[in-house]
């Protein structure tokens, strides 16, 4: 259960923040073939993650996952509640999470923007998540909005069904968990989420999904 009120807020980068950081990455976790790594930022308390795994579907298959938010507490670890708030298009949303935590801990939840767009030279595709705890009121002030939150997704296509993801994130959570504490416990969260990703995808659902935003990768 601590484990579920420290994690949750890594979920959802202008990245001029985690791109500025010149310290060096540490592994902390390889199982499974996803590897964990974190760092430290200078002038903040929270360190920095970033996982990397190569994944088993193509790249419509993952965006397809990623933009159904009624899936989304299947995958996304330690989350109770997610919706789509706002629809500007395929490609730009807005959602809200929300984790319960047992008491005296406060609930939590998150509003992030989200933004996806693809190279068309490399058919990269690059999920920006940028937190926005001002974008509407909080009307129940036991839930504890999470202060700044910035993540990154890259998805690169190695073959017709082999895409290498990387998801960086460096969150804030507000309130009073130590930081120390957070950032011992909050490995857990990008390798389980990719974790799920990977099996939410194995199961076939996703496999036939048309996003016309984006292009797969094939083979000459």
């Amino acid at each position: 259960m601590i484990s579920k009120i420290l994690t949750f807020v890594m979920i959802a980068t202008s990245f001029s923040v985690l791109a500025s950081n010149a310290n060096e990455w540490k592994l902390v976790r390889n199982k499974k073939g996803i590897e964990v790594y974190n760092r430290k930022i200078e002038g903040n308390d929270f360190k920095e993650f970033r996982a990397e795994a190569d994944i088993q579907a193509n790249l419509t298959s993952i965006i397809a996952l990623f933009t159904d938010t009624s899936v989304g507490t299947q995958w996304v670890e330690n989350i109770d509640k997610m919706e789509e708030i706002e629809h500007f298009s395929k490609a730009h949303t807005v959602t809200k999470t929300y984790t319960k935590a047992p008491w005296p801990v406060s609930d939590r939840e998150a509003i992030v923007e989200n933004f996806i767009e693809q190279d068309p030279d490399t058919l990269t595709v690059m999920i920006s998540q940028h937190g926005r705890p001002n974008y509407q009121p909080n009307d129940d002030k036991r839930i504890i909005r999470v202060a700044h939150l910035e993540s990154r997704w890259i998805l690169t296509p190695l073959d017709n069904n082999t895409t290498h993801i990387s998801y960086q994130v460096l969150s804030d959570p507000g309130g009073s968990i130590p930081s120390w504490l957070i950032n011992m416990v909050a490995v857990s969260q990008p390798y389980k989420t990719l974790l799920g990703m990977s099996e939410m995808l194995d199961s076939g659902e996703y496999t036939d999904s048309h996003i016309n935003f984006i292009e797969n990768y094939t083979s000459l």
